[in-house]
């Protein structure tokens, strides 16, 4: 008996592949990295999405393990939803954030919209989750930053598919600089966005 080389179900979100697909079509996570190379990296233009928990650690700090995971996965699982629904992919998942795509590996003409639709679904998703949760002494909150750009968009060091470019630095600290409930847009963004 031969083995296929078609995976089952995507390795991120668990949905049944096209048959011959590279990307998942629910999520865009890579399906065969191993049929993939770096040849296969071009330069797309995106809009890539930061999104950072404010005072995680102060948070947590005082929290059973087990109750920081749980709170941290319903989270992360809302800011990927909105991903995903509004047609970005998730690039990584942190400790306390998210890194999303829109337009790479499926671009769409609206792109920068759909990013800035998620943004504001995940900014209502966290204020109601934490309302749900009394947590630490203090709450937590959602920062959130926008880019749109070039990027190099591939799969990197055999292992994964992503982007990288200033665009993608430029999004990171849009996010560090946003406030607390805030989405902080490149000048892109907003453009696109008019």
């Amino acid at each position: 008996m031969t083995e296929s080389a078609e995976p089952l179900v995507c390795p991120v979100c668990g949905t049944p592949p096209v048959p011959g697909a590279r990307f998942c079509h629910n999520c865009g996570a890579v399906l065969d990295v191993a049929g993939l190379s770096e040849a296969t990296a071009e330069r797309r233009i995106v809009t890539v999405l930061f999104g950072d928990l404010s005072d995680f650690t102060a948070w947590a700090e005082d929290l059973d393990p087990e109750r920081v995971g749980v709170v941290t996965d319903r989270v992360l699982a809302a800011l990927s939803r909105a991903t995903v629904d509004m047609g970005g992919r998730v690039d990584k998942l942190t400790g306390d954030g998210i890194m999303a795509v829109f337009g790479a590996p499926t671009a769409h003409e609206d792109d920068a919209e759909r990013a800035v639709r998620a943004a504001a679904r995940m900014q209502t998703d966290v204020r109601r989750l934490m309302e749900e949760e009394s947590g630490g002494g203090r709450r937590m909150g959602l920062r959130v930053g926008l880019n749109t750009g070039e990027v190099l968009a591939g799969v990197q060091a055999h292992l994964t598919y992503t982007v990288v470019g200033d665009t993608v630095n430029t999004a990171s600290r849009l996010s560090d600089a946003a406030g607390v409930g805030a989405v902080f847009a490149g000048r892109e963004t907003a453009l696109a966005t008019m």
